[in-house]
């Protein structure tokens, strides 16, 4: 165990040495990785790994260690180094992003839990998750209910409940810790990484609030109002259907009709690939 942890520890601190790169390099990179040539491809690669780290902490605690997440995210990678196309006009990490995620979470549908769900199902549970984490914060209190959970994230209360069952048995972050056979004070939460943004996490940001903003540009006003009061976007707290209708005097059904209709209009053919780099499953 502590050689795996040696050997994880080395290659943090090998990939940490690579420079990162620029758009315009990445783009010339691409085009020869593209023609078949192996020293652009490699150096693509190099140049991203750490990009593969950050993604894969994401998903630490769901029941696969740290290097057989980032071994996962790798051939995330090497597969959007394959498939991408540099005259479509997209940042690479945006979407080499999507790719990573997509091969870490397959693995940890298919290997970490008893109870195997499909990908659509494992985002789903993610994102449910995320929410009650920020209801528990907002209010202080642990005792979120599924209702609450389900108006914020948009699912039905019944699906929100089977899938926080499912998730019962991964881990709790308050569990104790053991050492040398014993338990300690020392709970998991305690070695769970801060969320402060490294360089690598910001670079994926600005590439994909950019890439956001082009996509919100295609709504109308309100359109665009209620998708960023909805899924809280540009640091705006999430907000409930209910609460983004009493802001504009409708209905919570009109305020749904509304975000329904401005998902439709981004999933259209011609503005669905400024999506898919940020579509985890």
């Amino acid at each position: 165990m502590d050689d795996d942890k040696d050997v994880l520890s080395i290659y943090l601190k090998q990939i940490n040495k690579i420079p990162m790169i620029s758009h315009e390099e990445e783009y010339e990179l691409a085009l020869k990785a593209q023609q078949g040539d192996k020293k652009a491809r490699e150096k693509l690669i190099n140049s991203n790994l750490r990009f593969v780290v950050t993604v894969a902490k994401k998903y630490q605690g769901q029941g696969l260690p740290l290097e057989d997440l980032i071994n996962e995210g790798n051939i995330g990678l090497l597969t959007a180094i394959d498939k991408f196309e540099p005259d479509k006009g997209y940042h690479f990490i945006s979407y080499a992003v999507w790719w990573i995620r997509q091969s870490i979470m397959k693995a940890v549908c298919e290997k970490s839990r008893a109870v195997r769900l499909p990908l659509n199902r494992a985002n789903e549970l993610f994102q449910i998750q995320k929410i009650q984490k920020a209801l528990i914060h907002d209010s202080g209190s642990t005792d979120v209910s599924v209702e609450e959970i389900a108006d914020a994230s948009g699912l039905e209360a019944d699906l929100v409940k089977d899938l926080l069952a499912v998730s019962r048995e991964m881990v709790s972050f308050d569990a104790p810790v053991a050492s040398k056979g014993e338990l300690s004070d020392s709970k998991v939460g305690d070695f769970i990484e801060d969320e402060k943004l490294g360089p690598e996490e910001e670079v994926i940001n600005k590439s994909l609030k950019n890439d956001i903003e082009s996509l919100l540009s295609t709504l109308t006003d309100k359109e665009r109002e209620i998708i960023i009061m909805r899924f809280g976007l540009y640091d705006v707290k999430p907000m409930s259907l209910k609460e983004i209708g009493d802001q504009y005097g409708l209905t919570k059904e009109r305020i749904r009709q509304i975000e329904k209709r401005a998902i439709e209009k981004m999933r259209m053919p011609n503005r669905y690939k400024l999506i898919e780099s940020y579509k985890i499953a």
